[in-house]
């Protein structure tokens, strides 16, 4: 019986600890004023995440073979958690064609290997600049 004691107290004070358990991601907010360049197969875009206030958006430049930028798109953002943000709702826009096309959903994710973008749910390729 007084060698169970022990045991049952051990197990009692590794149950009552935390979990060790350390996320080494990089949340999102630190990727604030990164340009993230989206490889398509156009001449580019990128996106970068922008601060004004207390508001966040995403701007998002469109390249061009003979104009280095074409049109802008300003995003509002949604924070799903600290590693994770959604974007469609266009804020502002350079273009009247841009501007009516708000059928793109984008979702920003950090991961550990670095940071990963999806439209509509397909992976974009993308390189931080």
């Amino acid at each position: 019986m007084y060698k169970i004691i022990p045991i049952l107290l051990l197990v009692l004070v590794a149950c009552s600890l935390p979990a060790q358990t350390h996320d080494n991601r990089a949340k999102i907010k630190d990727y604030l004023g990164y340009e993230i360049q989206i490889i398509d197969r156009f001449a580019g875009q990128s996106i970068t995440l922008i601060k004004e206030k207390q508001d966040f958006y995403i701007v998002r430049k469109i390249f061009g073979s003979g104009l280095p930028v074409v049109a802008t798109v300003k995003y509002k953002v949604v924070f799903n958690s600290d590693y994770q943000i959604t974007f469609s709702e266009i804020a502002d826009s350079s273009s009247d064609r841009l501007n009516s096309s708000n059928n793109e959903v984008f979702l920003l994710c950090s991961e550990e290997d670095g940071i990963s973008l999806y439209l509509n749910q397909l992976k974009i390729v993308t390189v931080l600049k």
